[in-house]
């Protein structure tokens, strides 16, 4: 019934509060959230609950509020008698400002599509709409080059000479057509229902520009802006925009979920998170949600740091918890680590 699948749905997050106490205790740790909207908190949730976010978010708060282990010595810290107060009595979710004791929240933005070894992201975002445009896109690349050595192609791109291309951090990098990417599309064989194919970036990239005639060893580059077919260009920009498709997932398969980026970090290697997917101490995230949360603490600790500035009690009350995009992506960047 649906009383029970509720009650059900509140045991499940009464065990999930707990064990989020026992990890604040035992680490001696602060809680990073998602600054999720309001009307977020009041939908999100399955058919018969519609306020389960919301409602573990209370309920966390409210035992931060009286944190106490009952199984602890009456003595003892954090036993009944000297309980833990590491947040805030709830009043609203509206009057929830970016912090509420041990509990600081920070914007969803960028934290699960970016390369955590690089801080690399998508700021083009490609689509096809007319062949004027698609050549002016492709010619916006400063090269397009196929790595004999590598066995990939290359496109060096500057995201300022992009028209319409808002992008934070660094500007400069170089696209490679390195391993592979589910693409998603609706297949008119299956009702037209949702399907995916695994797509083999280097060896499609090379049927179309074998199919147009350009020469890889060429300048890929003025050959393919040379071109009039439409057909050609909705191809390359859909693979050009699978070259920069970090998240990869199989719809209907929780198991098929990995992150692979498009750029070489600093030890020259392509984070691939399947590399981690068996490893229980991982040093990277080992899918693309586990990368999500990796971010998000990443945010928490842009926030400890502004708290460590302060020189005084007066400069700590002043302290500004709004890191904007720009300042996400420069310390992203900057705190990028492939031995995290």
């Amino acid at each position: 019934t649906v009383e029970n699948i509720k009650e059900l749905k509140e045991g499940y997050i009464s065990q999930v509060v707990h064990k989020i106490c026992q990890l604040v205790e035992k680490y001696d740790a602060i809680i990073v959230m998602e600054d999720l909207n309001f009307g977020f908190k009041r939908v999100r949730g399955g058919k018969f609950e519609k306020s389960v976010y919301q409602k573990f978010e209370k309920m966390l708060i409210d035992k931060l509020n009286y944190c106490a282990d009952k199984a602890k010595a009456p003595e003892e810290i954090g036993s009944v008698l000297k309980a833990y107060q590491l947040t805030n009595k709830f009043d609203s979710f509206k009057s929830m400002g970016k912090q509420n004791g041990f509990i600081f929240y920070v914007p969803a933005f960028l934290t699960s599509k970016i390369d955590p070894t690089t801080g690399f992201a998508d700021f083009l975002h490609p689509h096809y709409q007319s062949v004027a445009t698609a050549q002016m896109f492709i010619g916006s690349f400063d090269s397009i080059a196929y790595n004999n050595k590598a066995g990939y192609f290359e496109f060096a791109l500057d995201y300022d000479k992009f028209p319409k291309c808002t992008a934070y951090g660094k500007k400069k990098w170089t696209l490679c057509t390195y391993g592979n990417r589910i693409k998603t599309f609706r297949n008119p064989a299956k009702n037209n229902e949702w399907d995916n194919r695994e797509i083999k970036l280097t060896a499609t990239f090379t049927e179309l520009f074998e199919e147009y005639g350009i020469d890889i060893n060429g300048d890929i580059k003025a050959q393919a802006v040379a071109q009039t077919d439409k057909k050609f260009f909705e191809r390359m920009i859909k693979l050009i925009s699978l070259t920069l498709q970090m998240r990869n997932s199989e719809t209907g398969n929780i198991h098929k979920d990995y992150l692979i980026s498009p750029v070489k970090n600093d030890k020259g290697e392509f984070y691939y998170s399947e590399n981690y997917k068996n490893d229980e101490n991982a040093p990277l995230p080992k899918d693309a949600d586990a990368n999500g949360a990796y971010n998000i603490a990443k945010k928490g600790l842009w926030v400890i740091e502004q708290f460590k500035k302060a020189d005084s009690e007066d400069e700590l009350a002043k302290v500004d918890l709004k890191i904007t995009n720009a300042a996400w992506m420069e310390y992203a960047q900057a705190n990028s680590n492939c031995d995290a």
